[in-house]
């Protein structure tokens, strides 16, 4: 009974709250959060139902904790944040439009800024001020991942742009808290602190392992013939790997949740294809479990008696609460001229989302006594606190958010119009800007977003108040005038984001100041098309041509009824095919047994009656 009642109790609490919130249609607030509170609830103070002291719930509980930092690790996409490095020569502009630094900028601003207000204001006494300067910009992947994703927000600048930001944080508040506390437990830095590199050499090799195991055709026949049924092979090697890289980490005298967190990442770069099937298993088996076990004892070991002194608690509370924002707004300024001042507010408000790891964090600091019983409650719900508001308020600032295209493009002819309508079915927002009265008017006829205007005149692109983000495509009749435009947006606007398409590349070559114009080759394109109709008459370009009433087009899956379901379990229309889906940067071919989930893009292909059954089904 001491074994299995509180832990009963606990699975049951876990089973009923997502029911009783879907039941409810709350959607606003996380189920994390209200485990935490039930927890409360249950635990010592309140109901007694469980004490906190039972070791066979603990145990449980602390593999929550590492199965939390392992999953997060694994929701990176190492292939993601290594392509949005600055590649070539740095440009100044890319210091407010490059994925990468711009998300390492908000991150070290946030750091700067914990550092200054920790340090510089009266706002903390008594709390350890290196720790708090760590857990301060600390972001939630686990609460922003999902809205943004279910947003369509994930595969865009925007999205990339906080996901990244969240990735940053992750790893450096994870990375910083286990030097800390290693420095903590040998009472000042020795040489055995730097043991924790250890980590790194191991996930080098581990890495370089992997890379040959998955190119032997015994492993992946094993692979394949074992990851069902009773021996599920790739959830046992996971969690091998977990275990592998926890215990190194406790051998070296170093946070177990530095190597959960590496874990993690080391399978996420070899999860690309794969990452429907087992991420799928990982996750029913971690939040299934393990982590709700984590998140009610984190209740029922808070210790409300340590807020009894009310009025410092509460101060404690809204102070942290206060400078979570601050820390995490301002720096979010940077993206103004990429998304404007409203969306740039709203990024910051969302990443201001603090639980899991501002919960973790301050458990080892609680472990390593340089916060108090009083501090670590008071983290607690400083971070409920924001996870319940910041989506909230990022939700109200989204809706309201002002209009920005992706894409402009200058000169409405044929080009401009076949570029906008397969702009279009990528739901990618576009504009094109015509000078000639009867091509507008055209373009008007047939709902294309345009507008009639001066395409020389400077002040018609600095009203679009268009972003460094943004693209510019350049496609009038005459190279001579593409030129004097793109001089123009180039050179008084200080847009970079430029491409032409042209017969005479030469033209441009000879303007030193438009290097950053991407030319476009017309006999180069047609050559390559050409190319692929004789080589390889059945790719897609070849396959949408040749069959008339048939076409091919992408669909993004924002239908919520879709998500997570089989293929085979979906009724989609008989007279059109599934060719491919592509997930973030990763395309594969579907099969009965493969999950859509809710952002994916499906190419199909069918005439138009199929291709619109298809639009409602995934939209």
């Amino acid at each position: 009974m001491e074994i299995y009642l509180p832990l009963f109790v606990i699975i049951f609490v876990a089973w009923i709250i997502p029911m009783t919130l879907s039941g409810l249609e709350i959607s606003k607030i996380p189920s994390v959060i209200v485990e935490i509170v039930v927890g409360i609830i249950i635990g010592p103070f309140i109901l007694n139902l469980v004490s906190g002291n039972e070791l066979s719930v603990s145990f449980l509980s602390d593999m929550g904790f590492l199965f939390l930092i392992f999953l997060s690790g694994l929701a990176l996409d190492i292939q993601k944040i290594v392509s949005s490095f600055p590649k070539g020569r740095l440009k100044s502009v890319d210091l407010i439009s490059n994925t990468f630094l711009v998300a390492v900028s908000i991150y070290l601003g946030s750091l700067a800024l914990s550092t200054v207000i920790v340090y510089w204001l009266p706002l903390f006494p008594g709390v350890d001020k290196v720790f708090l300067v760590i857990l301060l910009p600390s972001v939630a992947l686990s609460i922003i991942v999902p809205i943004i994703k279910n947003d369509g927000e994930i595969g865009r600048k925007f999205g990339q742009i906080i996901l990244l930001v969240g990735a940053i944080a992750t790893i450096m508040t994870i990375l910083l808290i286990a030097v800390y506390s290693g420095i903590h437990r040998n009472n000042g830095f020795k040489f055995e602190l730097l043991l924790f590199l250890i980590i790194f050499l191991v996930f080098f090799i581990a890495y370089k392992i992997g890379t040959v195991l998955i190119k032997v055709r015994l492993f992946q026949k094993l692979l394949y013939r074992l990851e069902h049924a009773a021996s599920q092979i790739r959830v046992r090697g996971s969690i091998a790997v977990l275990l592998l890289f926890v215990v190194i980490s406790i051998v070296i005298n170093t946070e177990p949740v530095l190597g959960a967190f590496f874990a993690g990442t080391l399978l996420s770069i070899f999860l690309a294809k794969d990452r429907s099937s087992l991420l799928f298993k990982l996750d029913g088996m971690s939040y299934g479990f393990f982590i709700p076990i984590f998140f009610i004892m984190v209740g029922v070991n808070l210790d409300l008696n340590s807020l009894k002194d009310f009025g410092t608690s509460f101060s404690f509370i809204v102070s942290l609460t206060a400078v979570y924002y601050v820390v995490q707004i301002i720096p979010s300024f940077i993206m103004i001229k990429l998304f404007g001042l409203k969306r740039s507010f709203s990024s910051g408000i969302l990443l201001t989302s603090r639980l899991g790891l501002s919960i973790a964090t301050a458990k080892i600091g609680l472990s390593l006594s340089i916060i108090s019983s009083a501090t670590n409650a008071g983290i607690v719900i400083a971070s409920i606190l924001t996870c319940i508001l910041s989506p909230m308020l990022y939700k109200f600032l989204s809706v309201q958010e002002d209009h920005h295209h992706s894409v402009y493009i200058v000169g409405g002819g044929q080009t401009g119009l076949a570029l906008a309508k397969r702009l279009g079915l990528h739901g990618v927002s576009y504009l094109i800007i015509e000078s000639q009265t009867e091509q507008w008017q055209n373009l008007q006829s047939l709902g294309i977003e345009s507008i009639q205007a001066n395409d020389l005149d400077p002040n018609v692109y600095r009203a679009l108040k268009m972003r460094p983000v943004d693209i510019v495509v350049v496609l009038t009749q005459s190279d001579k005038k593409n030129i004097k435009i793109a001089r123009l947006i180039r050179n008084e606007l200080g847009h970079s984001k430029l491409l032409t398409i042209t017969t005479k590349p030469e033209l441009f070559e000879a303007h030193k100041e438009l290097d950053d114009v991407q030319v476009v080759n017309e006999f180069e394109t047609i050559a390559n098309s050409l190319e692929n109709e004789i080589l390889r008459p059945s790719s897609t370009g070849a396959l949408t041509g040749s069959f008339g009433a048939y076409r091919v087009e992408e669909i993004p899956v924002r239908n919520k009824a879709i998500d997570r379901k089989f293929v085979k379990d979906i009724p989609f229309p008989l007279l059109g095919s599934l060719l491919v889906v592509r997930r973030e940067n990763e395309i594969f071919i579907p099969h009965g047994d493969t999950h859509l989930l809710l952002g994916d893009s499906i190419t199909v292909i069918g005439k138009d009656a199929a291709l619109e059954e298809f639009r409602r089904l995934l939209g």
